[in-house]
């Protein structure tokens, strides 16, 4: 190529706006003294990444919402942000926001545009829930979030949705019950919340997060021991009308009735594929396939299931039971 040509000055606006989306905020307002060309540039980037919390934050957040109607990605991480309400109705565009290792200290998340929307290793210091109002998201990600679990209100487009709740390193939820610390039994879906947990008196007189999720297609549910919310949810539990893959962990499978499990399977009439991820850690050194006996089927569950995998690290009692319950629900296993 000859010397002196600028191959990226060739390039058209609408191809550096998505180049500037990639940088963080502040390397992406620097560019304006590259050139003539590039004096405004950023103002029309479609997305935003903004790492850490000095200076005013809250402030110029409050300012940018006002006037990026063309944003479209927005990542925050590592801020602290407060207020009653963090409203994106003046980003008519902003489709993919992504909160990671921030303190949200809001009310209310509301968007009508969102499409992707995941919060991470997140936590919260107030008393009352942070409402998550975004009926339009298609990806939800809620991980590791510390203080009290965020409510989510209706998401009826949603199709796929991936939560963790309770323990996992630092981050921990609120949402523990007092029984569980005490004795190691907690409130199960059969039961009220024990008189000291906070879900027992949070206002929240309907499911925290299950009833938004219910039409989810593919749902990853993880949660700690003790941690009440998923069991909670279960006492108004939703029919899943639309989910073909299920992914729980050993929360789901505590017996010896494993109520848990025998209610979301219950109510999840089309599902065809569940997966029990009873291991820790990345990798599960067992593995086992279970189906349908041809000859029988259980009404408890659907009538689509096809495949049931078991991912352990090794066979103790605990996974035997698992299996034992699945047996008489009329499934049958062998290893892979």
């Amino acid at each position: 190529m000859p010397p002196g040509i600028d191959c990226i000055g060739a390039l058209s606006d609408g191809i550096l706006h998505h180049i500037l989306s990639f940088l963080p905020a502040q390397e992406a307002v620097r560019t304006c003294v590259l050139a003539q060309r590039w004096r405004h540039l950023w103002k029309c980037t479609t997305g935003l990444r903004i790492v850490g919390n000095k200076g005013p934050f809250w402030r110029w957040l409050n300012g940018l919402l006002f006037v990026s109607r063309c944003l479209r990605t927005l990542v925050l991480s590592g801020v602290g942000l407060q207020g009653t309400t963090l409203d994106f109705s003046s980003c008519p565009a902003l489709e993919d926001l992504t909160i990671g290792f921030s303190v949200i200290n809001v009310g209310k998340i509301s968007s009508l545009s969102l499409k992707c929307l995941s919060i991470f290793r997140c936590r919260s210091y107030l008393d009352d829930r942070v409402r998550v109002s975004a009926p339009c998201v298609v990806s939800l990600k809620l991980l590791g979030f510390s203080g009290i679990t965020p409510l989510l209100e209706s998401m009826p487009l949603l199709e796929t949705a991936f939560l963790t709740l309770g323990a996992h390193g630092h981050h921990t939820s609120q949402d523990i019950c007092q029984k569980y610390s005490q004795s190691g039994v907690y409130c199960g879906a059969k039961h009220d919340a024990c008189t000291n947990c906070h879900a027992n008196n949070d206002g929240s007189r309907n499911c925290v997060v299950l009833g938004a999720i219910s039409n989810a297609k593919h749902l990853e549910l993880i949660s700690s021991f003790g941690t009440v919310i998923f069991t909670r949810d279960l006492k108004w539990c939703p029919t899943f009308d639309k989910l073909k893959n299920l992914i729980l962990n050993d929360y789901w499978c505590m017996g010896p009735s494993f109520d848990a499990l025998s209610c979301i399977l219950k109510h999840s009439p089309v599902l065809e594929k569940l997966s029990l991820h009873l291991f820790k850690g990345l990798r599960a050194n067992v593995k086992m396939k279970g189906s349908y006996s041809s000859m029988e089927r259980s009404s408890v569950i659907s009538e689509h299931l096809k495949v049931v995998d078991v991912k352990c690290s090794v066979v103790d009692e605990n996974v035997v039971e698992v299996l034992k319950f699945l047996c008489t629900l009329n499934i049958r296993f062998c290893f892979v």
